[in-house]
């Protein structure tokens, strides 16, 4: 059981990595934290969409629109949702 769970808990970091640097790179802070909140880090719907865009085109994920980085403001609910997403698919 534990050597099925460690390339889990492998993509949920490399996930969680891939997700901090997006938003990192579209806000300018060198370090966003679980805790952060797109929104809260100065992020627009604007920036928002491109994010979406870009984790959907690094993940290989549809992750819908603007609704659910409204629903999953932080970074650790939004890594979490597109965990989901990329464990079930699309809705």
């Amino acid at each position: 059981m534990t050597d099925q769970l460690i390339p889990e808990v492998d993509r949920r970091l490399d996930l969680h990595d891939l997700i901090a640097g997006v938003w990192g790179d579209l806000l300018g802070v060198p370090a966003v934290r679980d805790t952060d909140s797109f929104f809260g880090l100065g992020g627009h719907s604007l920036q928002a969409l491109h994010m979406l865009d870009l984790v959907e085109d690094s993940c290989g994920a549809e992750l819908g629109g603007m609704r659910e980085i409204s629903e999953h403001p932080t970074l650790a609910e939004f890594v979490t949702f597109v965990a989901g997403r990329l464990a079930t698919g699309p809705g």
